[in-house]
């Protein structure tokens, strides 16, 4: 997949792994308290601590955050292909606008110097 696989890459530092890691409490006090480090720079590792916090067991966490990837990109998708049709329709109407303009511009330079 892309850059948007993993939902937490984009803004932290921190890794999927080091936060199921944390939430199972399977890694050193070091380093746990290294992870601690990086969370407390942002509010978004805290929440994201806190979702998972919330999950049972380890395959729900992965298979949620695989299916909330899935809808993300999906998305993305969607709002990739409107802006695209949006840019195309609206560059038409631009050109047929600005002709528009041109004549009319044209037509009355004619009629107000012939009219004299």
């Amino acid at each position: 997949m892309n850059n948007w696989k993993d939902i937490f890459k984009k803004n932290t530092e921190i890794s999927n792994e080091e936060l199921l890691k944390y939430l199972d409490n399977d890694i050193s006090e070091d380093e746990m308290h290294t992870i601690e480090q990086k969370m407390s720079a942002s509010d978004f590792e805290n929440d994201a601590l806190e979702g998972l916090a919330q999950f049972k067991s380890r395959e729900k966490i992965i298979s949620t955050t695989d299916i909330i990837n899935q809808q993300l990109k999906k998305q993305i998708a969607k709002s990739n292909k409107r802006k695209k049709k949006r840019k195309i329709e609206d560059q038409q109407w631009l050109i047929a606008a600005i002709l528009i303009i041109l004549l009319f511009s044209i037509a009355g330079y004619f009629l107000i110097h012939f009219n004299r």
